[in-house]
């Protein structure tokens, strides 16, 4: 089996390099790349001058319980896309997770949050509606006791969906992880890449978004990572939005003694600009 999802990601990659005759004149593919990123939300929008070229969305969202229950968190984002010369787009992202809540007991605070990320990755358009991509990516999660955790990796896409606003792609790659946590230990190797995004504008003012990211490795997959995440953004005023976010991260190879599912829901003011 894992000779065989090998291979296939090598024949995928292959065919994208391959096909000569599905490559398209330059001027033809930056149109197409341009239409991409527009449909994805990710065009540079008229008007704004504060970084020209990018599209920087930022957003927070914060919830605080006093009462029978004593609780606080804290979710924040940022993102950042740029095209560059004409069929390269460049995509990176940040985020950080806080939260806490009292024991009524005890009246002390326990942890229920801290985590952080940021990754980059680079696509390269080399036919219509299709990418080799390249990603790196670097986490920490305080709660499951990881100390750090590093994701490097290669693959390619293909944009299977394109309908006005509406949108859906697909990712397939390999990634090198290597993990620390801290009691000392490690888990390091070859992980394979499964990931999938769509968006559905609803109508003017709400747009439903989804990912969903399967990381197994190739020596055991038992041994694998899953992220999915949905998320409904109500436009407000101008650039300012509200989201809504749901998201369940699983890790099915964690430390003794921590979940090994987490599940969270926040709602969250953005600002695309």
């Amino acid at each position: 089996m894992k000779r065989n999802a090998a291979y296939l990601l090598a024949t995928a990659a292959g065919l994208l390099l391959l096909f000569p005759g599905a490559l398209r004149a330059d001027d033809d593919l930056a149109a197409q790349v341009a239409d991409t990123i527009q449909v994805t939300g990710e065009a540079e929008r008229p008007g704004v001058a504060l970084l020209p070229g990018w599209l920087i969305d930022l957003s927070a969202g914060y919830s605080m319980n006093r009462g029978n229950s004593d609780t606080q968190n804290l979710l924040a984002r940022a993102a950042a896309v740029k095209q560059f010369e004409e069929i390269w787009r460049l995509t990176g992202k940040g985020e950080y997770a806080w939260g806490k809540t009292k024991d009524q007991d005890t009246g002390e605070y326990e942890q229920t949050a801290d985590r952080g990320l940021l990754s980059g990755q680079a696509d390269l358009f080399l036919i219509e509606n299709g990418f080799l991509y390249g990603r790196s990516e670097a986490s920490y999660d305080r709660i499951k006791d990881l100390d750090r955790r590093l994701d490097s990796g290669l693959g390619i896409g293909y944009n299977i969906w394109r309908r006005g606003d509406n949108s859906a792609s697909l990712e397939a790659g390999t990634s090198y992880i290597d993990s620390k946590f801290d009691d000392g230990t490690t888990d390091h190797g070859l992980f394979l890449r499964l990931a999938q995004n769509g968006t559905l504008k609803i109508n003017e003012r709400v747009t439903f978004l989804e990912s969903i990211e399967y990381k197994p490795k190739f020596e055991d997959f038992q041994d694998y990572l899953l992220t999915a995440e949905a998320a409904l953004r109500v436009s407000l005023a101008g650039n300012l939005y509200f989201q809504l976010t749901v998201t369940n991260r699983y890790e099915n190879n964690v430390p003794e003694g921590t979940e090994r599912n987490d599940l969270s829901m926040i709602g969250s003011l953005g600002l695309s600009i």
